[in-house]
C-alpha cells in the first residue's frame, strides 16, 4: 500500500486551476453516465446525463477540459494531447485534482474488477476519438476521483462524449427597446421578486432568463392581449445550474413540509406538460403581463431534470426604483440547541414588501441579525447580509423564509432589522425582537399587556382585511407599549 501511494503521487501531473491560453471551443456539452454518492441516504445515485456545460480549450495539439467530473466542480482543468494523425485525444492519468484538509485527490482511470472498481497503473490513459469536433471516449474505462492509494471516492463517470450542443439561442435585435421590469413569482413554494430586463421589437418580446443567466432569453410574440412563448425553447447555457437549459411548461406544485426542529422543506410534485406555449395575459396600456401557467428553466429538453428552477404565477410589471421602507420582519421560531445534534435552528420571515404591502426589489435588501447582543456574521463574513444570501447550510433561504443554524446557545433574545438601499438612501424596518424563553416569542410580562392593534397578512407579507381574512395567515398583534407579537394562524370561514 505504501508503494502505491508513493508511485501515484510521483507520477501524477498537476491539473491546473487557471484557464489555459488557447481557443475556447464554443457551445460544447458534456454527456456521460456515472455514479455519485448521496450522503443523505448513504446510497450511490446513478445518472445518464446530457447537456452539462463543457468548457474545452484547445492550444495547438493540447486539449484542456474543465471539471471532467461534472458532479464535482472545483474549476480544475484536465490536460490531454491530440495524436499525430489528429484522430485521438489522450489524457494521461493520474492528474492531481484538488487538495482538501491536507489530503490530495487525483483524477484517475479505473477498471472494473467484479462488482467494484480498481486502479490499474498499466492502463491509465483516458482515450477519446476526435472527429468533426466531437470527443468520444473509446477506452472503456471509468474516470474517477481517488485518494493517493487509488481508492475511488465514488464520483465516477464513463461513456463520456464532449460535443457541440447544436442549437443557438434567440437574442434581441440590436435596435430592440429595453425596459426594466419587476417579476413576482412563486418558486419552491415561496414568493420571490426580482428585477429583470425585457426587450420589445415590434410584436416580438424578449424576456431575460429569470435565473440571471448571461445571454439567455425567453422569446415570445404579442398576439392581441396575449404573449405566446413557445414551449421547449432553447435558452442556452446557465452557469448557475451548470447545464444548457430550456423553457418547459409544467404543472403541479412544490409542497412545503415542516420537520419539527428543522423548519420548512420543499417537496417536488411537478411534472412536464405538452402545452404548445406558455401564454401570458398582456395589457398593452400599462405594459404588464402575467400567467397562471407554471414554467421551468429546465436542464433537459425531454424530461424533468434534477437541475431546474420553477416559476409559478409569474407577473411582470414595469419597474421604477423608489426608496421604499421595508415591512417589519418576524422571528417565527427558535429550537434551542438540540442535544442529539449539537446545534439549533431559528427561522425568520422577511417579506419582500414595503409597509404598504407592495413588492420591492430583493436585490436592494439586506438585514442584520442579533443573537442576544452579538450581531451575526454570515459564513462570508458579512454583518449586512444580502436578502437572498445562502450558503446552503448555516443560512438557508426559501422565499421570505430564512433559516439559521447556530451552535452557541442563545440565552435571551433574537433580533432582526431589514434595510432597503436605493442610491444613498437607506430605509429600515423596525428592529424586531424575539424572546427565546417564551413559547410565542413574547415575554410573559409583555404578553399581559392589552393589545392595541391586530393586523393580518398573507404569507407574502401583503396586508389583508381583518373582516375577510381566511386560511393560513400571519397575525400581528401590537401591544399597548408598542411591542409586537407575530404568529401564524389558520382562520376558518
Amino acid at each position: 500500500m505504501v508503494a502505491a501511494l508513493v508511485s501515484l503521487a510521483a507520477t501524477a501531473q498537476t491539473a491546473g486551476g487557471t484557464e489555459p491560453d488557447g481557443q475556447m471551443l464554443p457551445n460544447m456539452e458534456y454527456c456521460s453516465k456515472g455514479m455519485v454518492p448521496d450522503y443523505t441516504t448513504q446510497q450511490i445515485t446513478r445518472f445518464d446525463q446530457t447537456g452539462a456545460i463543457a468548457h474545452v480549450v484547445r492550444q495547438g495539439n493540447k486539449f484542456y477540459v474543465q471539471d471532467p467530473i461534472s458532479h464535482y466542480r472545483v474549476g480544475v482543468w484536465m490536460e490531454g494531447e491530440l495524436s499525430a494523425d489528429g484522430t485521438q485525444v489522450v489524457f494521461h492519468l493520474p492528474q492531481v485534482f484538488t487538495t482538501e484538509k491536507n489530503v490530495t485527490y487525483y483524477l484517475n482511470r479505473m477498471v472494473q474488477s467484479g462488482q467494484s472498481l480498481r486502479f490499474d497503473a498499466t492502463q491509465n490513459d483516458l482515450v477519446f476519438s476526435y472527429a468533426d469536433g466531437v470527443l468520444t471516449q473509446t477506452d472503456g474505462g471509468y474516470l474517477s476521483i481517488t485518494n493517493a492509494a487509488g481508492r475511488t471516492t465514488s464520483y465516477v463517470e464513463y461513456d463520456i462524449s464532449i460535443r457541440p450542443v447544436g442549437q443557438s439561442v434567440i437574442l434581441p435585435p440590436a435596435d430592440a427597446e429595453h425596459r426594466t421590469y419587476m417579476v413576482s413569482y412563486e418558486s419552491d413554494g415561496a414568493p420571490l421578486t426580482k428585477t429583470i430586463d425585457v426587450a420589445f421589437s415590434g410584436s416580438e418580446v424578449y424576456i431575460a432568463n429569470p435565473t440571471g443567466a448571461k445571454d439567455s432569453w425567453i422569446h415570445g410574440t404579442i398576439d392581441g392581449d396575449r404573449i405566446l412563448c413557445p414551449n421547449g425553447q432553447f435558452l442556452g447555457a446557465d452557469e448557475s445550474l451548470g447545464f444548457y437549459v430550456y423553457m418547459k411548461a409544467a404543472e403541479g406544485s412544490i409542497e412545503i413540509i415542516n420537520i419539527p426542529g428543522f423548519g420548512d422543506f420543499p417537496v417536488n410534485n411537478i411534472k412536464l406538460t405538452d402545452d404548445e406555449a406558455i401564454v401570458f395575459n398582456y395589457n398593452a396600456a400599462d405594459g404588464t403581463f402575467a400567467t397562471d401557467q407554471l414554467f421551468l428553466v429546465n436542464a433537459s429538453a425531454e424530461k424533468l431534470a434534477d437541475k431546474h428552477y420553477d416559476f409559478g404565477k409569474a407577473a411582470f410589471t414595469p419597474y421604477q426604483e423608489v426608496a421604499a421602507t421595508p415591512a417589519d420582519p418576524e422571528v417565527v421560531s427558535c429550537s434551542g440547541i438540540i442535544d442529539e445534534y449539537g446545534f439549533g435552528l431559528f427561522a425568520i420571515n422577511m417579506p419582500a414588501t414595503d409597509t404598504q404591502g407592495n413588492y420591492i426589489n430583493q436585490e436592494n435588501m439586506y438585514y442584520n441579525v442579533y443573537m442576544d447582543d452579538k450581531i451575526l456574521q454570515s459564513p462570508a463574513g458579512e454583518t449586512d447580509i444580502p436578502y437572498n444570501y445562502t450558503d446552503g447550510y448555516y443560512i438557508r433561504v426559501s422565499g421570505m423564509s430564512h433559516t439559521y443554524l447556530y451552535t452557541t446557545p442563545i440565552t435571551q433574545r433574537i433580533g432582526v432589522q431589514v434595510f432597503y438601499r436605493v442610491g444613498d438612501v437607506v430605509n429600515s424596518s423596525q428592529l424586531v425582537w424575539y424572546d427565546v424563553n417564551s413559547a410565542d416569542g413574547v415575554s410573559p410580562a409583555l404578553a399581559q399587556q392589552p393589545a392595541g392593534r391586530v393586523e393580518y397578512f398573507d404569507v407574502s407579507g401583503r396586508r389583508l382585511d381583518a373582516a375577510t381574512a381566511r386560511g393560513l395567515v400571519v397575525r400581528r398583534t401590537t401591544l399597548a407599549d408598542g411591542t409586537r407579537r407575530v404568529e401564524k394562524v389558520c382562520l376558518k370561514p
